[in-house]
């Protein structure tokens, strides 16, 4: 496990990353993001999500701004999917 973890943090980097642990926070809050990027459940889930890596931030400041950042990519996939199923339909109907 310990060789994946280091696999996916030399991959994917970030330059404000002081501790090196970006490639695991962020593809972590991925799945999140997924289901923030649903239109009806995304918003209650988005406030809920900030609050909780605002007060997170507040007491073990860990650079919340990587999980931020997993979770924005969830949304952007979700995101794409939806718009690809919707044009997708609209051509084909």
């Amino acid at each position: 496990m310990n060789k994946i973890v280091r696999f996916i943090n030399k991959i994917w980097t970030h330059n404000r990353d002081d501790e090196g642990d970006f490639g695991t926070r962020a593809l972590l809050h991925i799945p999140i993001g997924l289901l923030m990027g649903i239109p009806i459940l995304g918003i209650p889930l988005l406030v809920l999500f900030c609050k909780y890596e605002e007060n997170e931030d507040r007491w073990v400041q860990d650079e919340a701004w990587k999980d931020y950042f997993g979770a924005m990519v969830g949304v952007a996939i979700t995101t794409l999917i939806i718009l690809g199923g919707l044009l997708w339909w609209t051509y084909y109907n």
